[in-house]
């Protein structure tokens, strides 16, 4: 692939893809859950998957509770 990941986050559904990291974009259908520690810091843990995947300070406020 030859897209950079700006690139691919365009051409994706906003409303199912969200980027959540520099390198990272998940399916928000894939999120089983996500947690926060008492530094306000976000893992979204994804169905089936054992890992966790870190949320940066930059795209965190995707999860804030309206």
């Amino acid at each position: 692939m030859k897209k950079t990941l700006r690139e691919l986050a365009g051409e994706l559904d906003p409303r199912h893809f969200w980027q959540v990291h520099r390198g990272t974009i998940v399916n928000i259908r894939a999120i089983a859950s996500v947690s926060s520690d008492d530094t306000g810091r976000r893992e979204i843990t994804l169905k089936d998957r054992p890992e966790k995947v870190e949320v940066s300070r930059t795209f965190a406020h995707l999860f804030k509770a309206s």
